[in-house]
């Protein structure tokens, strides 16, 4: 009965989580997540009983594949670019084991800013140590002059990307082919990587 649980819960989650990808948490009803989950709105119901508590469920499990990594490669005394690339794999692995997680985080950016800004700020993740150790980087003449709070949006912006626009990468570049998408997301790891630290190095 228990094992019978555990597998409706996370039928509904994954469920719940496909409908809010497309629909947001306000265009997403219950009916719709039990018609996804092929159940009746009595049971859905009865493992959950509201769509906002499901919809934090998924929020706070999306966001738990990054934090705890983040959190733990902050607090590290290490090399800039050792910690650059540690960043660059710790976000890969995270979207790689939920892809759909882009996609959910931009439907909160549109419709809920502030829920998002809060939950990351309560988890403790603190870019400014990582913007001190490039400003240093910078001091001593290692990387470019810029502006570090750049370099971090340039960084994210090149990992999430290709994730959060899939379905034009397999439509357009990638022949629909799902194994050669799954080739190029761990060739981009590594590009990104090299490219980035290559760009910013003097």
């Amino acid at each position: 009965m228990e094992e019978y649980s555990t597998e409706m819960e996370t039928r509904i989650v994954d469920a719940a989580t496909k409908v809010f990808v497309v629909k947001g948490r306000k265009g997403a009803s219950m009916q719709d997540i039990a018609d996804e989950a092929g159940i009746n709105r009595t049971l859905l119901n009865y493992y959950f009983r509201s769509k906002d508590k499901l919809f934090d469920l998924i929020f706070d499990k999306v966001f738990l594949r990054f934090i705890p990594g983040v959190i733990e490669l902050m607090k590290m005394n290490i090399p800039l670019n050792e910690r650059l690339g540690k960043l660059v794999e710790i976000y890969f692995e995270a979207l790689q084991s939920s892809p759909m997680a882009p996609i959910f985080i931009l439907h909160e950016l549109t419709s809920n800013p502030e829920k998002l800004v809060e939950t990351i700020k309560s988890r403790g993740i603190d870019p400014e140590e990582l913007i001190e150790q490039m400003k240093e980087e910078m001091a001593k003449g290692k990387i470019r002059q810029m502006d570090p709070k750049q370099l971090i949006v340039s960084l994210l912006s090149l990992i999430i990307f290709p994730f959060a626009a899939k379905p034009i990468l397999m439509g357009i570049l990638l022949r629909g082919d799902e194994s050669e998408y799954q080739c190029f997301m761990e060739e981009r790891k590594s590009f990104i990587k090299e490219y980035f630290i290559t760009s910013i190095t003097k």
